[in-house]
């Protein structure tokens, strides 16, 4: 399954949406789409449309949530499908990271 990305600005964030599996392969379009939104302080990932995420995806996700909270940013998720946020809470990074229940309430 390829990996759709997509983004668009909602009240100063910008939202992307992401659609298919996120793992080894398709890390680097995701990757690649976040490193040409320069200027962006504020994202929020839509995960609604990635029903399987690997370790490699949840490293991206760590390294943009470090690399935005450290420089005054933030970095959220919202709407994980629950092997995803399954995958969040066996590592124990739910605690750490900012996962929202759906874009509406990550942009509030």
């Amino acid at each position: 399954m390829d990996l759709q990305v997509r983004s668009e600005v909602r009240g100063g964030w910008t939202v992307v949406a992401v659609s298919g599996e996120l793992d080894a392969d398709t890390v680097p379009v995701l990757s690649d789409h976040l490193e040409e939104t320069p200027g962006a302080r504020l994202v929020v990932l839509d995960l609604s449309g990635v029903p399987f995420m690997d370790t490699t995806g949840l490293s991206l996700m760590l390294d943009w949530h470090r690399r935005l909270d450290g420089a005054g940013g933030q970095f959220r998720m919202a709407s994980l499908q629950p092997s995803v946020h399954k995958l969040f809470r066996l590592t124990e990074l739910i605690e750490v990271m900012h996962i929202h229940d759906s874009v509406d309430e990550a942009t509030a």
